[in-house]
């Protein structure tokens, strides 16, 4: 009996921790593939952050996320250093050559339900994010790549935070960049 309540009770903390750690997921999409290669740039400048959605939430989202993105980068290039690159990650520069510069706008936004997402689950009252992003040759204004960054969250401690769903698209961006260096130079 007593090794059965323990399996029993290993089971609820088990089950408890993958609630706690909430159901969010990210992804990228290529929209339109890349028509240079992203390493014959040394500098990538992340420009300010864009919304066409007319809340006030998504205005907010779009006003502090390349800052977010930013930090998360040079945070993420500390971590990894044989993961980087570019040379420099920056927020502003007056170079032009060998720049490649970031732009995003926000094309969806739903902050969700988080008594839905605590209550109910399965999905129900996610919140979700998606910022679409052009790579541009800055001496030459030319695209480079299109892509969507999607961030969702369905789930978490008290509902989890919309600010999770967010944070997933931050680490989509993370997950591109890793993935296309490991792609281009078979590192992991």
């Amino acid at each position: 009996m007593k090794t059965l309540f323990s399996k029993i009770s290993l089971v609820l903390i088990i089950a408890v921790i993958a609630v706690a750690s909430g159901c969010a997921s990210h992804k990228y999409t290529v929209l339109e593939p890349p028509s240079k290669d992203l390493a014959e740039y040394q500098v990538l400048e992340i420009r300010d952050f864009t919304t066409n959605l007319g809340d006030a939430e998504s205005n907010e989202i779009a006003a502090l996320f390349a800052d977010k993105l930013y930090e998360n980068v040079m945070e993420h290039r500390k971590e990894s250093p044989d993961k980087v690159l570019f040379d420099e990650v920056v927020r502003h520069t007056d170079e032009a050559e060998g720049v490649a510069v970031l732009n995003g706008a926000i094309i969806s936004y739903e902050e969700g339900s988080r008594a839905k997402r605590y209550w109910i689950g399965f999905g129900a009252g996610k919140a979700y994010c998606t910022i679409r992003s052009t790579f541009t040759d800055k001496s030459t204004d030319e695209q480079i790549l299109e892509m969507d960054f999607d961030g969702e969250l369905a789930g978490g401690v008290f509902g989890g935070s919309a600010d999770d769903a967010v944070q997933g698209v931050v680490e989509a961006y993370l997950d591109y960049f890793d993935d296309y260096y490991t792609t281009h130079y078979g590192k992991q």
